[in-house]
């Protein structure tokens, strides 16, 4: 007798191709930070193993699972279950009639959709005994494939074990079966064997049984072993953005963010790096790695090309990059540009900072009249760097009224104090010099 034929039941499907978490790295850099929640890869299948050799059967019963096979066979599977039930009443308690026919009833149900059901039926086929053995643990493996698809996966784990001893050569899906069973029950170390089994003997390799063994490899903390699996997955799947994203978590993991750094650099000199939050992680690593100049060419080739937006965020990035690279011009040009943006004084500030390390008084006066005009949250510090670079360009008058202005903020009251006594001397060496100096 042909089995029944039947729908694979609709039990959720997960992949782990986002972001794996990671701790937080010696680096600002978290982008890539993101909290792994224990998605795995699973597929459920499910179709009817063959029924029991019908010579043990009555011939009553033998007809009637027939009649029922067949209403399945032409999708008429509600009058099948009226059969069945018909069926279960008549035949004979404990016997192999009524084992089968819970068997079909459970195929049945499960054709439906009704998995509660199936389930029910199929366990009281089992727990009658009267099974032969291969039909046996085949209807167990069917239990286990039910339960799991509800995600009910330490029943499934039951039935599961039991049917697995007797695979005397187990098939790489029926190996991964086991191991989605083990990681979704948090079993991972139990999960690693079955499916470094199932990838080592598959034909084709299969990108969600790498994503489970990644994601085993680095709840158990073997961060060594995901790294090589993510390379592996790298060479398989090499436009996948995520798995290069992941493998540079990884090596933040390790606190290796040299490899982190080189990792996302591949990815975008091969195009593979796309994504905002990537390209920002990428530019933080190289600041934290002493190649800030690299970092701030990076930030100008995604803005060309758009993949940066050219946002506060990303310009106060490049002028950042800029100023650890001491690249004070280029630094200064970004915050102007920042400022523009912005509509705010602050990063003019910032820029006149720059112009007086450089020793550009002049150009710091300037950028610091434009931040006070523009409008400052705290424009105290602003008075007091404008008065410091009017008296070194000997403007005393005008650095003595900035200075008043200083004063009157509590934040720069007291760093006004000391400056007026320190400008007032300048301005008495100043004069002494034009009246005596030769």
């Amino acid at each position: 007798m042909n089995p029944p034929r039947c729908k694979p039941p609709r039990g959720r499907s997960w992949t782990a191709a986002g972001k794996m978490p990671v701790r937080r790295a010696r680096t600002a850099f978290s982008s890539l930070r993101s909290s792994l929640t224990r998605l795995v890869a699973l597929t459920v299948l499910v179709c009817a193993p063959p029924l029991a050799n019908a010579e043990s059967v009555t011939a009553k019963t033998y007809n009637r699972l027939t009649e029922a096979q067949d209403l399945m066979a032409a999708n008429d599977i509600e009058d099948a279950i009226v059969v069945l039930k018909t069926l279960l009443g008549d035949v004979k308690a404990d016997t192999l009639d009524e084992a089968l026919t819970l068997q079909m009833l459970g195929y049945a149900e499960m054709s439906a959709e009704r998995f509660d059901q199936a389930i029910t039926h199929l366990k009281r086929s089992l727990a009658l005994d009267k099974l032969p053995e291969k039909v046996k643990y085949n209807v167990g493996y069917m239990v286990a494939q039910l339960h799991a698809a509800q995600s009910e996966f330490d029943e499934a784990l039951a039935f599961a074990a039991e049917w697995f001893k007797t695979l005397d050569d187990p098939l790489p899906p029926q190996m991964m079966f086991m191991a989605n069973i083990y990681a979704q029950t948090q079993r991972y170390g139990e999960a690693v064997p079955y499916a470094e089994r199932a990838l080592a003997e598959a034909d084709k390799p299969r990108e969600a049984w790498h994503q489970l063994l990644t994601a085993a490899y680095f709840e158990l903390g073997r961060y060594e072993q995901a790294a090589a699996t993510l390379q592996r997955m790298l060479r398989l799947w090499p436009d996948k953005s995520g798995y290069w994203e992941q493998l540079a978590s990884v090596y933040l993991v390790l606190e290796d963010e040299s490899r982190a750094l080189a990792t996302l650099r591949i990815a975008w000199l091969t195009g593979a790096l796309d994504k905002a939050s990537s390209i920002r992680s990428m530019v933080q690593l190289a600041v934290a790695r002493g190649v800030p100049e690299h970092a701030a060419r990076l930030v100008e080739a995604a803005l060309e090309e758009n993949l940066l937006a050219a946002d506060e965020d990303n310009l106060d990035l490049l002028a950042n990059a800029w100023v650890a690279a001491r690249e004070y011009d280029e630094a200064i040009a970004a915050f102007v540009q920042l400022a523009e943006l912005e509509a705010s004084g602050t990063p003019l500030v910032r820029a006149a900072n720059l112009h007086i390390e450089a020793g550009r008084w002049g150009r710091a006066e300037q950028a610091l009249r434009e931040a006070l005009e523009a409008g400052l949250d705290k424009p105290g510090n602003a008075w007091l760097l404008l008065a410091i670079a009017c008296a070194e360009q000997e403007k005393f008058g005008e650095g003595t009224a900035a200075l008043r202005k200083a004063g009157a903020f509590d934040e720069t009251r007291q760093q006004a104090a000391r400056w007026r006594s320190y400008i007032a001397d300048m301005r008495k060496q100043h004069e002494w010099q034009r009246t005596y100096g030769g």
